[in-house]
């Protein structure tokens, strides 16, 4: 048995204070400018993309505009793979500046994209090929942001300091359908002129933020006790497929229910509602946007109690609660009422969803060696992501119009916790473990 680690850790400096505190802002405004781009590109998957870029707005249209939401998740893998080998290697840090530039790039790039009525067959070509960009980044970030925190947190904080860059996933969501929420109040014509285009273009402001703060962190401890004891991995990724087989494949389980549970909401649940039900764009955005907000509060909440009770009671109340609330999450939906519609996201995304996915990044990160544990976190949750998050949005698009019935949407929801669930079980709790080992 794995014993808590119970090295000492006396009055800090005010040193050492600062640093503490630009290492967790580095790691959140990283995640927060990752997922306002990748988050914009599934909000426009659902609203614009299907008449701009493949000149349909029927499920056509909608399906392969998610199609393209799916492409970035199978791009993710290429960068967990890239990212994770280079962080851990060369170290965490510097690998987070080279994944934020490209995001911001690529997202800042698709705000100037010519449309289907301009430029024929390359405008979805192009969007494609910026939305593999967008996943090759985000598939590097994620990793790296949560280990940034986690191998820096004091004992027993973890699963608190692991939950601070997640919740960058809210406060991400939040900047995204607010603003987005905001051009689309435009008359129509102008939002499918040129209204859409804003969101992705103030991304610079963003990616210019979060390089200035990121310059100015240290490497974690852990990386550079590995550093100086000469243990770094020459080939990580090889070491954990050989070593460790068994922690890649129960991260990629623990992950398959935040992301299908995740992106039906944030995807599918607002191209369903608007377009389905008739719902106003304007309505579902800000019940979005309110819940992610939330988040802000409930991710680190979660984390911080995975801390207390340990990460597999934690994950396994949300994913029970998850299976008892997914029925009556679209049923609010279809009530068309707008305080049932924002009581639907609220209870739907900071507490079933952010129950599961505040200990995760501690989890995960707790699954795997110090010398690979970069790789290790990165290929599992982004090969998690790729088959069972970007396909999502895809697949309960597919089985709404193949069967006329959101039921069957709502049993694969179901089907994705039960998977997570058996994941959590396969390994021990890890809490107390020791990040150091190698």
């Amino acid at each position: 048995m794995i014993e808590p680690v119970v090295a000492e850790s006396g009055p800090k400096t005010v040193e050492e204070s600062t640093v503490d505190r630009r290492t967790m802002v580095a790691g959140t405004v990283g995640t927060v400018m990752e997922w306002y781009d990748f988050n914009l590109y599934g909000l426009a998957s659902a609203l614009i993309f299907g008449p701009l870029f493949f000149g349909s707005g029927s499920v056509g249209g909608t399906l392969a505009s998610f199609a393209t939401f799916a492409v970035g998740f199978a791009a993710r893998p290429i960068g967990g793979v890239l990212f994770g080998h280079l962080g851990d290697r060369i170290g965490r840090k510097q690998v987070l500046l080279v994944t934020m530039l490209a995001m911001g790039v690529c997202t800042t790039l698709i705000g100037v994209l010519p449309t289907h009525a301009v430029a024929g067959i390359w405008a979805p070509i192009l969007l494609i090929v910026l939305r593999v960009g967008q996943g090759i980044a985000v598939g590097g970030e994620f990793a790296g942001a949560t280990l940034l925190t986690v191998e820096n947190a004091p004992p027993g904080k973890r699963g608190l300091y692991g939950a601070i860059p997640a919740m960058g996933t809210g406060a991400g969501f939040v900047l995204a359908s607010a603003v987005f929420g905001l051009v689309s109040l435009l008359p129509e014509e102008q939002f499918t002129t040129w209204g859409w285009r804003i969101p992705f273009l103030l991304s610079v402001g963003l990616v210019l933020f979060g390089l200035w703060v990121r310059t100015g962190i240290k490497e974690t401890p852990v990386f550079a006790d590995l550093t100086e004891r000469g243990e770094v991995a020459r080939f990580p990724l090889l070491v954990t497929l050989r070593r460790q087989p068994g922690a890649v494949v129960r991260t990629m389980g623990i992950t398959i229910s935040g992301f299908v549970w995740g992106y039906l909401i944030q995807a599918f649940a607002l191209s369903y509602a608007t377009k389905t039900l008739g719902l106003p764009k304007s309505t579902m955005l800000w019940a979005i946007a309110l819940a992610s907000a939330l988040e802000i509060v409930a991710i680190p909440f979660w984390g911080w109690l995975s801390d207390r009770i340990g990460r597999r009671v934690t994950v396994t109340i949300g994913l029970v609660l998850t299976v008892a609330y997914v029925f009556p999450f679209f049923a609010l939906l279809e009530t068309k009422s707008t305080p049932l519609v924002f009581l639907a996201m609220v209870l739907a995304i900071p507490v079933c969803k952010d129950m599961v996915f505040g200990p995760q990044a501690a989890l995960v990160a707790e699954q795997f060696n110090a010398n690979v544990r970069y790789s290790g976190v990165s290929v599992g949750r982004e090969f998690g992501g790729a088959i069972f998050g970007g396909t999502a949005p895809f697949v309960a698009t597919a089985l709404l119009a193949a069967t006329g019935s959101i039921d069957i949407v709502a049993l694969y929801v179901v089907a994705g916790c039960v998977l997570t669930l058996i994941a959590v079980f396969a390994g021990r709790e890890t809490a107390n473990r020791d990040l150091r080992d190698a």
